[in-house]
């Protein structure tokens, strides 16, 4: 019995998040003066168990937080036919969304799982965007890239292009990976492929 229905037997709502803070921690949101990378001061514990946010329904909790969804709890939510395709962000270590302004779809990776995404369903979901001629913008380890090709987007899979970068001396484009991110023990940053 997964957890959502064990907590459906004990009266307690299951929250698709799973503790999931990616979008808590990743992005920069300046409503909070919180730079990429930094984890946001109002992460807490939940007595679900799990982190979540801590002014979550408070008036204190930002627009910006208020009005944001991930691909996957949006599918949750509304029943998309793609709801079961789409991997939990704890699963497929990166969350995505589609920016309805630049029309592109946006990719937020786990620095401490790099290429975790890279075998889970989102390469062809982030395939068949590319294919139809949505860019992708992936940020990854203080890099951003925009893919607007299935060539430059196959290069993206086969290789590592940030541990490509970062051998070559690059300067990363968002400088606050370097002081706000605290790499953890298994992180995988090296190598041209995937094994």
């Amino acid at each position: 019995m997964g957890e959502a229905k064990r907590k459906a037997k004990l009266g307690v709502a299951a929250s698709p998040c799973r503790g999931c803070t990616s979008c808590c921690t990743l992005p920069a949101i300046n409503a909070l003066d919180k730079p990429m990378y930094r984890p946001c001061r109002h992460i807490a514990a939940q007595a679900a168990g799990g982190l979540g946010c801590g002014i979550f329904g408070a008036p204190e909790r930002p627009e910006t937080c208020r009005a944001y969804e991930c691909a996957y709890l949006t599918a949750q939510r509304t029943g998309h036919p793609d709801r079961r395709r789409i991997p939990h962000p704890l699963d497929a270590g990166a969350y995505f969304h589609k920016d309805p302004l630049e029309n592109a779809l946006v990719v937020f990776v786990d620095p401490d799982r790099p290429l975790a995404w890279k075998r889970s369903a989102l390469v062809e979901i982030f395939r068949s965007g590319v294919a139809a001629g949505m860019p992708l913008v992936i940020f990854d380890r203080g890099r951003r890239m925009t893919i607007r090709t299935p060539r430059q987007y196959e290069e993206i899979v086969r290789r590592d292009m940030v541990a490509f970068a970062d051998a070559q001396g690059m300067p990363r484009e968002i400088a606050s990976f370097e002081t706000e991110h605290r790499p953890q023990p298994s992180a995988v940053s090296s190598g041209s492929a995937i094994p």
